[in-house]
């Protein structure tokens, strides 16, 4: 096998909710329209603004960029959302790679940024204040379900943070990036950002069926997006953050877009969207922590999919373990035993005091249910969690709703609505009243509903 370089670096989400209480029923209504999905019109280029972000990334990762590049280039703004009065923006920026810059990854950072009088204030993905911000910024601009995942993603880091220092092996809770029990897949070994450079926070992996996917559910970014196949990093809700370089002919994933674990992203490839080097097809995954710093993280330790992943003595070396079985660099024998490392999922998601299990059925696509019977619920405040499980093959969607006393309608508290069968809701809901609402978006068949408070 030649060997395979270059470049990565860049980089879902579970909702979960409760049940039942005293009072009164509201009225009967209809269900609202669906709010708050980004708008992905192309908003139209600040200079200010693109100033101000390339400033404040500049700041934050310039001595990464020249340590992995050996240079600074300019960094690129990817505006993505504007608000309806120009006052808040969401978008990406990348430092995209010289071409003399073998073995590197792209390095990338959302921003939100805020209108400060003549101005522009700026927070980075990798900062406390980012999911601080994302929670007053507009529908338009960001999302229910990213405000949701950032938040998640922040309180899961600074869990993680509390608890930094554990023994190996580390278990993140990600998959490898294809088919769970599918094909057997090769490694090309353990690197960093550009190869050689500290920490060794990313993968090569080749073969396979050469289909690539999400190591677990999130919401999907791209950066260098002039590209034909742009580069595609996830923010997950656990807390890391992965990263899929070098891939083509990929779905069709709007920024934003939430993506199930095992969700086709592209194949493997040598594709450079931000620049660089490469040559044999493969998909160059990379490791992120949150947080202050939001540098890459050592997969040294750390189980993903189910193999305990070791660096070697330099670069491109190393071997992934599992029950005694190593798997070299160079080598095939890799099987993606899953986030949770081969364990399957409990029947019940929850049992005993709180919880309430529901059934039914669909016998026609676009039908709804409302759960409980009776259609509603009233909660006097605090987390509301849920889990659905339906046939395989069938998109059922879960949504919590929450009575709008001034409106007379069912407003939607919070979604899960993934491409699949099976959702989960979490969500910090203030009292009021509330329902559960399945909507079978495609496919027929039985379903069982988890509800806990």
């Amino acid at each position: 096998m030649s060997r395979i370089r270059l470049a990565l670096s860049c980089a879902a989400f579970s909702f979960v909710l409760a049940a039942c209480g005293g009072g009164d029923a509201p009225a009967a209504t209809a269900d609202p329209a669906a709010a708050g999905t980004p708008s992905s019109a192309a908003p139209a280029a600040d200079a200010g603004l693109d100033q101000a972000v390339a400033a404040a990334v500049r700041a934050a990762k310039g001595e990464q960029v020249a340590a992995s590049y050996g240079s600074t280039p300019d960094p690129v703004v990817e505006t993505q959302r504007v608000s309806d009065d120009g006052q808040w923006v969401f978008g990406g920026a990348y430092f995209p790679l010289p071409a003399s810059a073998e073995d590197t990854s792209p390095v990338t950072s959302l921003f939100i940024a805020r209108k400060a009088g003549s101005g522009w204030e700026v927070v980075l993905e990798d900062s406390e204040q980012f999911h601080q911000v994302a929670q007053n910024a507009p529908d338009k601009v960001v999302s229910t379900a990213e405000r949701a995942l950032f938040a998640q993603h922040a309180q899961s880091v600074r869990k993680r943070m509390d608890a930094t220092r554990l023994a190996a092996p580390q278990d993140v809770g990600l998959s490898m990036p294809f088919e769970r029990n599918g094909a057997v897949w090769g490694t090309a070994g353990v690197h960093g950002d550009s190869g050689s450079s500290r920490p060794y926070n990313a993968i090569d992996f080749w073969g396979g069926d050469g289909r690539v996917r999400a190591s677990r559910d999130g919401i999907a970014y791209k950066f260098c997006t002039n590209s034909r196949w742009p580069y595609i990093k996830v923010v997950h809700d656990n807390g890391w953050t992965t990263g899929y370089y070098h891939t083509r002919n990929q779905a069709s994933i709007a920024n934003g877009q939430r993506v199930r674990e095992g969700e086709f992203i592209g194949m493997i490839g040598v594709e450079l969207p931000c620049g660089g080097r490469a040559s044999g097809d493969h998909v160059h995954w990379t490791l992120w922590r949150g947080g202050t710093s939001g540098g890459g993280e050592a997969v040294h330790g750390k189980l993903i999919g189910g193999w305990t992943w070791y660096e070697g003595s330099q670069p491109y070396a190393g071997y992934a373990e599992r029950n005694g079985t190593r798997v070299y660099a160079g080598y095939r024998g890799l099987v993606n035993y899953g986030h949770d490392g081969g364990t399957p999922p409990p029947t019940d998601p929850c049992t005993g005091a709180g919880c309430d299990k529901y059934t039914g059925s669909f016998s026609a696509a676009g039908q709804m249910k409302v759960h409980p019977a009776e259609g509603w619920f009233w909660h006097g405040g605090g987390t509301l969690k849920a889990w659905l499980k339906g046939p395989a093959g069938t998109d059922f969607d879960l949504i919590l709703g929450r009575y709008n006393s001034g409106t007379g309608q069912w407003d939607k508290a919070a979604a899960s609505e993934g491409q699949g069968s099976d959702e989960s809701l979490s969500y910090d809901a203030p009292s009021g009243y509330y329902r559960w609402r399945i909507n079978a978006y495609a496919g027929t068949g039985a379903y069982t509903l988890w509800t806990q408070r």
